[in-house]
C-alpha cells in the first residue's frame, strides 16, 4: 500500500508542476513575463505539492485505523490543509510576494494534477519508471467507502428504532381510542336507562 501512494503521489506531483507550466507558458504568451505574477504562482505551486505529501500521508495513516477514527482524522488533516492555504495567502498579501490570485491559482494546479493523474501514470509506466497497476482507484476512496459502511448500519439501526417507537405509539394511540369508544357507549346507555320511565 505504501508503495502503490508513493508512485500515485509522484505522478500526482508531476502533474501539478506540469499543469504549471502550462498556465506559466500561457500567461507568459499573452501578458508576457509578469514577475508578480509568477512569484505569487509559484509560491502556490509550492503550496499545493506539500498539500499533496500531506493529503497522501493523512490518507496512509488513516488506513490504519478504525473507520470512525479515520473519518474524524480525515477531518482534522483537511482543517490543516485549508489553515495552511490560508497562512501562506496571509504571508504573500502581508509581504507583497506576489499577486495573491496567482498563488490560489497555482493552488488550484492540485486539482488539474488530480484530473492528469490517470494519463500521467501512463506515461510513466511506458518510460519504466512505476509498475503498472490494474485499478487506479484512490485509497482515499476505500477510506470512504468504510465510512460510508458505518454510516449506513448507524442509520439502518436508527431506522428500526425509530419504526419500531412510532408502531408502539400507533399501537397505544389505537388502544386508547377504543378505550374511550367504549367508556362513551356506556355513558350512552346508562342516560338511556334513566331516561326511560319507571313503568
Amino acid at each position: 500500500m505504501s508503495r502503490k501512494i508513493n508512485e500515485t503521489l509522484l505522478e500526482l506531483i508531476i502533474g501539478i508542476l506540469f499543469s504549471g507550466a502550462v498556465v506559466q507558458l500561457i500567461v507568459l504568451l499573452v501578458a508576457g513575463f509578469l514577475p508578480q505574477f509568477a512569484l505569487g504562482f509559484w509560491i502556490g505551486i509550492a503550496t499545493a505539492v506539500g498539500l499533496s505529501v500531506h493529503m497522501y500521508w493523512s490518507i496512509d495513516r488513516a488506513l490504519d485505523m478504525y473507520p470512525k477514527d479515520a473519518e474524524k482524522y480525515m477531518r482534522k488533516a483537511y482543517m490543516i490543509r485549508t489553515v495552511a492555504i490560508l497562512a501562506v495567502a496571509g504571508v504573500v498579501t502581508y509581504f507583497r510576494l506576489g499577486y495573491v490570485m496567482a498563488t490560489f491559482v497555482g493552488v488550484l494546479c492540485l486539482k488539474f494534477g488530480a484530473f492528469l493523474q490517470p494519463l500521467t501514470h501512463r506515461l510513466l509506466v511506458r518510460a519504466g519508471l512505476v509498475a503498472p497497476q490494474e485499478a487506479a482507484d484512490g485509497s482515499a476512496e476505500e477510506i470512504s467507502g468504510q465510512e460510508a459502511a458505518a454510516e449506513s448500519r448507524i442509520d439502518t439501526s436508527d431506522t428500526d428504532t425509530g419504526e419500531q417507537a412510532a408502531e408502539k405509539t400507533v399501537s397505544g394511540k389505537k388502544r386508547g381510542s377504543s378505550g374511550t369508544d367504549a367508556a362513551g357507549n356506556e355513558e350512552e346507555s346508562a342516560a338511556e336507562r334513566e331516561e326511560k320511565p319507571v313503568g
